[in-house]
Order: C-alpha cells, then sequence, then structure tokens
C-alpha cells in the first residue's frame, strides 16, 4: 500500500479548500487514475492506494482570471513518514509541462508569441524561488502559487499559439477544412428552435439525439415520431445526420422499466440489440454516421461486470453493422482522461476499452469521445486546450479517425429542461458573466481539436435550453431565447474555415 503526504501550509490553505480535493487522483506512467482514499485535514492531503509505486497527483483547483484548472504534479514517490509541499510540487508539474511542450513545439516549427515567454521566465523565477525556500513553508507556498498562475497563463497561450498556427497551416493545404461541425438536437427540439437559419449557420451537421428512455417508454412499444421529425427537419436543410447515441448508459436515458431485467443480462442485451435493430431498420439512409453508445466505460444504471460491458458492446457494434452494413458506425468513450477510475473501482479505463474494441475487427469507422467541461460531476476536469490536445494525441495512437463531443455551461441554477441535469462548476471569479465564460473555455478547445487532422468531427452538445436538452445550460441559446456569444463564433468558425 502507498501513501502519498502532501503538506499545505496556511498561506494555501484557502486555495486548497476551495479546490476539488474530494475527486483528486493518483495516475501512474500510463496514464490510468487508481482508486485512492483522500483525507485532509485542513494542513496535510493524504492519498493512499493499493499499490507502492510512484505517480502524478491531479486536482482541479481555482486560478484567478482562469476558473477552474486540473494541476498535476510531477513523478513523485509515497512516503510513509515525511510529506511533500503542495503548493511547490504543483509548480514544479506546471513549469514542467510549460517548458517541455513548448520546447518540443519549437522544435518542429511553432513560433512562440512574447507573452508566452515572458509568462513562462517570470514563472520559472518564481518557481525558483519556491524551491531554494523550501525550509520557509509559507514563503514557498506564496511563491509557489504566484507562479502556478504565472505558467497556467502561459500554457493557455502556448495552446493559443499552436492552435491558430496549425489551422492556418491546414488552411494553406485545405481551402475549406472539411471537418464536421454539428449541434445536438434532442427531439422535438426543432418546434422550439426560434430560428433555423441560425443553427444551419453554425453547423454544417446535426447529431439527432435518438434516446432509448424517449423511444421505448414502454418494452416493446416504440415511439419514433419526435425522432423522425426532428430528422426530417434537419435533412431538409440540407444537413448531413449523425444518429444517436443509440444506447447512452446513464440513468435518465435508459429505459426506467430496465430495472425488471437488473438481474438478467441476457434479457437486458436482448432488449437492447432490439431496439438498436428496431432503431437502425427505421432510419437507414437517413443517417450518414452511427453513433452507437456512449458511456459503457463508465459506471451506469445497471452494475455490469467487464466481460458483460464487453458483451454488450460488441452486440450493439454487431447489430448496427448487419442492419446497416455500409452506413460508418462509432463507439463512444465517456470522460476520456478515465478521472472517474479515481473514485469507483467498477469502471474501465476509457483508452484500453477502446483498443479492445478496435483490435476485435468489428468494423468500426471511429471513436467518439464525450468530454464535459465544468461541471461538478460526471464531468471531464476543466483542462487546457494543451492537455485536450495532448489527450487526443494519446487515443490517436489506435489509429482511429475521432469525433469530439464538447459542452460547457453557459447559465447557472436549476434547468428544468434538462434530462440529465449537472451542478454547474464556478469560483468567485466565474459568478459575473456565466455565458462570457462558456465562450472564453470553449474558443480554445475548438480551435485545438479543429487543428488536429484526427478529428473528423466535432458536436457541441445542446442547442437551446429552452428545449428538451441533456446537459444542464450547455445550450448556445438560453432560456429566454437569447443567443450566447459562442453562438457568434461558432457561426463565424464555420463562415471561414468549413465547409
Amino acid at each position: 500500500m502507498g501513501q502519498f503526504h502532501f503538506d499545505v501550509p496556511d498561506a494555501a490553505t484557502d486555495f486548497i479548500n476551495k479546490s476539488l480535493w474530494q475527486n483528486a487522483y493518483i495516475c501512474g506512467i500510463e496514464g490510468v487514475p487508481w482508486q485512492s482514499r483522500i483525507e485532509f485535514d485542513g494542513s496535510r492531503l493524504t492519498l493512499t492506494r493499493a499499490i507502492d509505486s510512484s505517480g502524478k497527483l491531479y486536482m482541479a483547483c481555482p486560478l484567478e482570471g482562469i476558473g477552474f484548472r486540473t494541476l498535476s504534479t510531477c513523478s513523485l514517490r509515497p512516503l510513509d513518514d515525511e510529506a511533500h509541499l503542495l503548493p511547490l510540487e504543483f509548480a514544479r508539474g506546471s513549469c514542467f509541462r510549460a517548458r517541455v511542450q513548448s520546447d518540443a513545439w519549437q522544435r518542429a516549427g511553432l513560433t512562440l508569441s512574447q507573452e508566452f515567454v515572458e509568462l513562462l521566465q517570470a514563472g520559472t523565477s518564481c518557481f525558483l524561488d519556491a524551491a531554494q525556500r523550501r525550509a520557509d513553508p509559507e514563503g514557498s507556498s506564496a511563491a509557489a502559487m504566484e507562479s502556478i498562475l504565472l505558467l497556467e497563463k502561459a500554457i493557455s497561450d502556448l495552446g493559443e499559439s499552436y492552435a491558430v498556427q496549425s489551422i492556418a497551416f491546414r488552411k494553406q493545404r485545405e481551402p475549406q477544412i472539411g471537418t464536421l461541425l454539428a449541434g445536438t438536437v434532442t427531439p422535438p427540439a426543432p418546434l422550439g428552435l426560434p430560428s433555423h437559419t441560425a443553427f444551419t449557420a453554425a453547423f454544417n451537421s446535426a447529431a439527432v439525439r435518438l434516446n432509448w428512455a424517449d423511444i421505448e417508454t414502454d418494452s416493446g412499444r416504440f415511439s419514433y415520431d419526435n425522432a423522425e421529425e426532428a430528422i426530417d427537419f434537419c435533412t431538409n436543410k440540407g444537413m448531413r445526420i449523425i444518429g444517436g447515441p443509440l444506447i447512452d448508459f446513464r440513468e435518465r436515458l435508459m429505459p426506467h422499466w430496465l430495472y425488471l431485467l437488473e438481474d438478467d443480462f441476457d434479457a437486458f442485451l436482448k432488449s437492447v440489440t432490439h431496439f438498436v435493430e428496431t432503431t437502425v431498420n427505421k432510419f437507414r439512409g437517413s443517417i450518414q454516421l452511427w453513433n452507437c453508445a456512449s458511456g459503457l466505460n463508465t459506471p451506469g444504471p445497471m452494475q455490469l461486470n467487464d466481460e458483460q460491458i464487453m458483451r454488450l458492446s460488441v452486440g450493439i457494434l454487431q447489430t448496427v453493422r448487419r442492419a446497416d452494413p455500409t452506413t460508418p458506425a462509432i463507439m463512444s468513450f465517456d470522460q476520456p482522461f478515465g478521472e472517474y477510475l479515481g473514485q469507483n473501482r467498477e469502471g474501465i479505463s476509457p483508452l484500453h476499452f477502446a483498443d479492445a474494441l478496435v483490435r476485435s475487427g468489428l468494423g468500426m469507422a471511429g471513436l467518439g469521445l464525450e468530454v464535459r467541461m465544468n461541471y461538478a460531476n460526471n464531468a471531464t476536469f476543466p483542462r487546457s486546450a494543451v492537455e485536450l490536445g495532448q489527450m487526443i494525441d494519446r487515443w490517436a495512437t489506435l489509429g482511429m479517425p475521432m469525433l469530439v463531443q464538447l459542452s460547457i455551461p453557459g447559465g447557472t441554477g436549476t434547468d428544468s429542461m434538462a434530462v440529465a441535469p449537472c451542478d454547474v462548476l464556478q469560483d468567485d471569479s466565474q459568478k459575473a458573466d456565466q455565458e462570457s465564460e462558456q465562450l472564453r473555455l470553449a474558443g480554445p478547445l475548438i480551435r485545438t481539436l479543429l487543428a488536429k487532422h484526427i478529428v473528423h468531427g466535432i458536436v457541441w452538445e445542446g442547442w437551446s435550453d429552452q428545449v428538451p436538452h441533456v446537459v444542464s445550460h450547455s445550450g448556445l441559446i438560453d432560456a429566454n431565447g437569447n443567443e450566447r456569444p459562442l453562438l457568434e463564433y461558432l457561426t463565424r468558425l464555420r463562415r471561414e474555415f468549413l465547409v
């Protein structure tokens, strides 16, 4: 058993108290989080895990002017009789990430901005000051926290330089980039669209959700009217259609009557494949890409073991390929960084799960990644665009095209139209204008995805908060019918760069 102890001096206590320390995790060189027991008594943070080996600590912390950002240490060894100084180790991690990534990209031809160079120099100087004052924990922590803020701003600037220059390079070769940019439509959403021209101006595709819970409300009784209306609406506007996910393994998106099959996996699998086959046969020819399933890698409403999850995944894929052998089909994976593994041993490593499916020879056309950021639960930790890009590069080693689904809240409070509501993650600097925060956080991520050749599609999860949608406050139109700033940005992005 390995224990990681981190001292938190008074100068950093408030900083850590406002962080998501309860969800912190340790991962090793393979990048997979280990389930840990976490304790924080106000002055020392302790993580205990089953193995005694080195690892990196990851924790989402609030930074002034940035919002929540996941910080990480360099690789550390567990210590039974002494502790690491937490702010100093976070500063060391930020310094390492900023310097190593900028060096690699600069060698590859990236031009670094003057602002980045100045922030990196100032942040490194503060880190060295913090390291030299290690014997004075209070003074060291104050310098370390200043270093973290400077270096994380530098990382944000670095990510922007990479995205802008990479997109410009792509534009030289592709006058119009062929990436799909889709908005999610949750039937019967088209009835509530204030202006279909705004939707078609922002997106070249539509991701029409085919929620099992809405279609088969009672076992064996199917109602496709709303889904059919949504698909016809988008098709008539000349949009390419992504159908699904057919199975979204979240409690409120699965039929209520499944509890009857909780102890009978074979009957459950039969119900799943029957729904999938019926739906694919219904809309075959109207769909250009099938999103077969999502979230099977995370704990869901039914307790399934690894073997059952694999059988379920294979059954869904085989059913789709058999019913519609010509239309490309993908499988989607929730929280692709795997943060949930730090808290729940029932989940499956998303990258390892995807690798097994890719090698199964079932004819998958690509991989889907679901990234929900700035939510307090069941979401990806808030990450910089640089980290998102690094994660995409890791998944790219599987050699499959990717479709990335993004959602970031543009509001706070209760969202009565959300099917699977989530609490919005906030710090003091974000409370003033959540709509501007949505654009500030989403813009760099979208640009980074657009810069990646391996990313063939970007899906924004949510169109309007006035109509049924899945995640809280993710719409580009708020509950009062007002357009959020991100909608104008996506419209401009499509006009300038996409087919």
